[in-house]
């Protein structure tokens, strides 16, 4: 046995009072561990229990020899008995006869042709439907010219019979409130988006006259359409509201 003397210093290593120690083996120990924990990853349950899934997929009958499959993934049979207590505990698998197990399942996992067919027909649907959101996007565009009410439409109103209708023509996110009456009806409407046109819907004209209120609507930012005079029906436009801040009816 040679002596701590005549190893060379670059593979001499001391670990303590009177020990050495190659580098070489230091090398080999690590090459061992590492050797262990990819061996251990190759066998990890999750990973075999992939593989094993890929077996089954890749038979036509669904039927597997677990001999076979132990010699495939290079594992014991007895980490094969962990997948398979699984499996058929969950009743995907079944046993057909000794060391062979049969797929349970609901579906074929062999069939991707039935899968691939029902993945196509989906993208079909969704391009389907995607054409259909952007004609009716061209539609409503085309078609917004034509969104009115008649004096008609609105005189055939059961409910609205005998009644003061108020039409109001406002932009969108205009925001209208009817608070609680007290001694009069009141319409609170806050447009920031356009202007508000208010319309009276009568069968006979409307006065218009001038008055302190509508004075205090002029200076608020309320402006009368025309001067003060009898407005012809059925459509009779009261006044416009402004596009600024808050106005009352």
């Amino acid at each position: 046995k040679p002596s701590a003397d005549s190893v060379t210093p670059e593979f001499q290593t001391s670990f303590g009072p009177g020990t050495t120690k190659s580098v070489h083996d230091n090398n080999k120990t690590k090459h061992s561990s590492t050797k262990r924990e990819r061996s251990r990853c190759d066998t990890s349950l999750g990973l075999l229990t992939r593989r094993f899934a890929e077996l089954l997929g890749c038979s036509a009958d669904g039927v597997l020899d677990l001999n076979v499959v132990s010699r495939e993934l290079g594992t014991s049979k007895r980490r094969i008995y962990d997948i398979t207590n699984v499996l058929e505990g969950v009743q995907l698998i079944k046993k057909k006869s000794k060391n062979h197990i049969q797929w349970g399942g609901q579906m074929n996992l062999g069939n991707n042709s039935e899968l691939k067919a029902l993945c196509e027909e989906e993208s079909k649907l969704d391009a389907l439907i995607q054409s259909c959101t952007q004609q009716l996007l061209s539609s409503l565009t085309l078609w917004l010219t034509y969104a009115y009410l008649t004096y008609e439409d609105m005189h055939n109103i059961p409910s609205l019979r005998d009644q003061t209708v108020i039409v109001i023509k406002a932009p969108a996110e205009t925001k209208l409130e009817v608070p609680h009456p007290e001694e009069s009806l009141q319409i609170h409407i806050n447009s920031i988006q356009g202007p508000v046109d208010v319309f009276i819907c009568s069968d006979d004209p409307f006065p218009i006259e001038a008055t302190d209120s509508s004075a205090a609507n002029e200076a608020s930012g309320i402006h009368l359409h025309g001067s003060d005079s009898i407005l012809d029906p059925p459509f009779m436009p009261v006044f416009q509201l402004s596009s600024i801040g808050e106005s009352y009816i």
